[in-house]
């Protein structure tokens, strides 16, 4: 549609119904076109338009509103087995494990195929007393191969996700015990929370991930199994609903 149809939309539009702000049920609308998320003021439910702030675009509000429902069986302060809640008066945090039975297959390949590659490339000038400069080139693809492989290995034994609020200022931390990736955002910018696909695919992956979206798009649980994965995201959505 092009800007002229801006005319016919009343300029105080209705907001949206109940159903959008009460239950389960949180509704959402993003512009097709330079995808901003367009708030409620800019909704007009019975006239099914929503009208975009940023690029001033008129579209049918049932053609670009979506849902995410937080299930009503769900219940956060009962979480799976290694998965975790905690409050108090200053944070809350919410977050799970990331071991896997694939540790089973990862943890003895990654012992075998770096000690074979590595062993027989810097192994053999260690014996010898002798330094190889293009072997030990031809190597670095090994050493990189094997910290990819470590990593993964060793998350799916120790490795955890945990996201953290304080008042609005939040972190994700991915590793194992303190090491690990923390990426901070702000919490009163996230507008929606969902399944996602992942930015990268590696075997054993589930290929889901969660996403918190605002500003921008924060990926993080790649690694998780599903039941965990799910706990996760329900209370991430219940912990925003409240905010």
């Amino acid at each position: 549609m092009n800007r002229d149809c801006r005319r016919e939309v009343p300029h105080s539009t209705h907001a949206l119904d109940d159903r959008a702000h009460s239950g389960n049920i949180i509704m959402k609308a993003i512009c097709p076109t330079c995808e901003t998320m367009i708030p409620a003021a800019q909704m007009n439910v019975a006239t099914d338009v929503a009208v975009c702030p940023s690029c001033d675009e008129v579209f049918p509000l049932s053609l670009v509103v979506g849902t995410q429902e937080i299930s009503a069986e769900f219940d956060i302060n009962d979480p799976p087995g290694g998965a975790w809640f905690q409050e108090d008066f200053q944070e809350w945090r919410i977050g799970a494990s990331t071991r896997s039975p694939a540790a089973f297959f990862l943890v003895p390949f990654m012992c075998v195929w770096s000690g074979f590659s590595l062993g027989g490339i810097y192994g053999t000038q260690i014996a010898k007393g002798e330094f190889d400069l293009g072997m030990s080139l031809f190597g670095i693809p090994f050493i990189l191969g094997t910290l990819l492989f470590g990593g993964i290995a060793v998350m799916t034994v120790f490795g955890r996700v945990d996201v953290i609020v304080a008042d609005t200022v939040g972190r994700v931390f991915t590793g194992v015990g303190p090491l690990g990736w923390t990426r901070r955002f702000d919490w009163s910018q996230v507008t929606w929370i969902e399944e996602d696909n992942p930015d990268y695919e590696y075997s054993g992956n589930s290929g889901r991930v969660i996403s918190l979206v605002g500003k921008t798009r924060l990926k993080f649980a790649s690694m998780m199994s599903d039941a965990r994965r799910y706990y996760l995201l329900q209370g991430l959505r219940e912990l925003h609903k409240r905010t």
